[in-house]
C-alpha cells in the first residue's frame, strides 16, 4: 500500500487521470474498490493521486478488456507475459450477452437496469458498446423480436438521459454537442454516442426522438454555438440533400453523420461521417486539441 504523499509530489488527481486515459471517473473508482486494479496513493486531504505508471497500468487493462477478457479476470494477467487466447477472451463477453438478452426477452426493467449500470460503470462506453450493447441488438434484430428491441432500447436511452443530467449538475464543460437523430434511425446508437462522450468530459444534450431532415436541420441552428450531430441512415430525396447541404453551409458547427449523408456525397466540407465510431473519434480527437490551447 502506497504511503500518503503531499499532492505537490508530482501526482495527479483523479480527473487527471480519467482525460488522460479516457476512462471515466465512476470506472476508474470501481477498478479500485471492486478489482483491486489501481492502488491510489493519497494526499492530506485523502484525495486519491495518481502517477504515470497508473496510466500505464490502464492502458493495460483496457488492451485486455479491448480483446474481450472480462474486467473480473484482468488482475491476474496485468502481471503475466503469457498471450490471451482470443477465443477464450471472447468466451468471457458470451455470458454477458445472453444475461442481458435473458433479461430482455423477460421484460424485466429492474434487472436490465442493472445490467446496464453495472457494465458502464466496470467497462468503458466504448467497450460496452462494442462487446456487450451491439451483440445484444443484433441477436435481437435477428430474432426478428421488435418488442425485446423496442424495450431495451428504451431502457438504454432512459439510462443515457440519466447520466447527462446527472452531468447538468457539475461544471459545465467547454466542449458541448448536441445530438440529433433522424427518421427511420436508431436512437440507441446515438444514445451510445452520448455515453462514450460524457465519459471523456463532453456536455451532451441528446433528443431522444427522431425527425425528419427538414426539422432536425432547423432544430440543429438552433443550437450553432455549440456542435450538433444530425445523424441518419437510408437514402435521401434530392429536396433533403439539398436542405443538408445548404445546412452545412451556414453552419460550420453541424456534423452530418451517416449512410444518408456519405451516400449524398456530401463529404466535401470534411464534416460527413458514415459512422458514428469516427464523428466520436474527430469530436475526442478536436476536444483534446482545444484543450491545450
Amino acid at each position: 500500500m502506497r504511503e500518503e504523499i503531499d499532492d505537490r509530489d508530482g501526482l495527479f488527481p483523479i480527473r487527471e487521470l480519467s482525460a488522460r486515459t479516457q476512462v471515466n471517473t465512476v470506472t476508474l473508482r470501481a477498478w479500485e474498490r471492486r478489482y483491486g486494479l489501481l492502488t491510489p496513493a493519497r494526499s492530506a486531504k485523502g484525495h486519491r493521486l495518481y502517477c504515470d505508471d497508473d496510466v500505464s497500468t490502464i492502458e493495460k487493462i483496457l488492451a485486455l478488456v479491448a480483446r474481450g477478457v472480462s474486467i473480473g479476470k484482468v488482475k491476474p494477467l496485468l502481471v503475466s507475459d503469457e498471450p490471451v487466447a482470443v477465443a477464450d477472451a471472447a468466451d468471457s463477453w458470451e455470458d454477458a450477452i445472453d444475461e442481458l438478452v435473458d433479461a430482455v426477452k423477460l421484460f424485466s426493467v429492474t434487472k436490465v437496469e442493472h445490467i446496464i449500470q453495472q457494465s458502464f460503470a466496470s467497462y468503458p462506453a466504448p467497450i460496452c458498446r462494442e462487446r456487450l450493447i451491439e451483440p445484444v441488438f443484433a441477436r435481437l434484430s435477428q430474432a426478428g423480436d421488435h418488442a425485446a428491441v423496442g424495450f431495451i432500447e428504451s431502457e438504454l436511452i432512459r439510462y443515457t438521459l440519466v447520466r447527462l443530467s446527472a452531468k447538468l449538475g457539475k461544471k459545465k464543460s467547454r466542449h458541448q454537442v448536441t445530438l440529433i437523430v433522424g427518421n427511420q434511425t436508431p436512437i440507441w446508437c446515438l444514445a451510445l454516442m452520448a455515453l462514450e462522450l460524457v465519459d471523456v468530459n463532453f456536455s451532451v444534450h441528446l433528443f431522444a426522438r427522431n425527425f425528419s431532415v427538414e426539422t432536425g436541420l432547423k432544430l440543429a441552428k438552433q443550437f450553432e454555438s455549440t456542435i450538433t450531430v444530425f445523424y441518419q441512415d437510408g437514402i435521401w430525396k434530392e429536396k433533403d440533400r439539398q436542405l443538408a447541404a445548404a445546412a452545412q453551409l451556414e453552419n460550420d458547427q453541424l456534423l452530418l453523420c451517416g449512410t444518408a449523408p456519405k451516400l449524398a456525397n456530401l463529404d466535401q466540407l470534411e464534416r460527413v461521417f458514415a459512422e458514428l465510431k469516427s464523428c466520436i473519434g474527430s469530436l475526442i480527437v478536436s476536444g483534446a486539441e482545444g484543450g491545450r490551447e
